[in-house]
């Protein structure tokens, strides 16, 4: 039985999407909701393994807001990636792919959702401005029990992502 403690927020929620800018203008635009940051991760800024095994696979990530809870778009681009399956699963629309739940202990965490037979579908290490400073993100097969994906991750005191590609609006 997992501890009250063990998860302490949503840090964020993900819509996989084939078309990022599109959607980036949808949630400013019409919703009102923004700024975004629009960053390009590819194997120069990040190292994956999808199923245990490594990746080499790019995607561009808007990450906005509402209120305390962050919004990551993705839009995978080239490779095996866990994206570009839910998208063929969902005809192509846009969708909601995984809630990021904070954690107070990245390492109980993790092996809480092990110890109940998960294993990791994604393992990435993400660089930023510091390529020593990381952010790592791990994501667990819950459709079953949530409905979704979870991830969880933990990151560097110092990490700073890098410059975005742009920002909207």
């Amino acid at each position: 039985m997992a501890t009250k403690d063990l998860f302490t927020g949503v840090a964020h929620v993900c819509v996989v999407t084939t078309d990022v800018d599109r959607l980036v203008r949808v949630f400013a635009d019409r919703y009102g909701i923004g700024p975004w940051r629009v960053y390009v991760y590819d194997r120069s800024n990040m190292t994956v393994d999808v199923d245990g095994e490594g990746s080499d696979f790019g995607m561009r990530v808007a990450l906005g807001s509402v209120g305390n809870c962050g919004i990551e778009l993705i839009q995978p681009s080239g490779g095996r990636n866990p994206y570009t399956e839910s998208l063929a699963r969902h005809d192509g629309a846009d969708h909601l792919h995984h809630l990021k739940f904070d954690v107070s202990d990245f390492n109980a965490a993790a092996g809480h959702l092990e110890g109940l037979g998960m294993a990791r579908t994604l393992d990435g290490l993400f660089s930023g401005v510091d390529a020593k400073a990381q952010a790592h993100g791990v994501y667990f097969p819950t459709e079953s029990d949530l409905g979704f994906t979870l991830e969880i991750g933990e990151m560097h005191e110092a990490f700073e992502p890098a410059p975005p590609e742009y920002t909207y609006p």
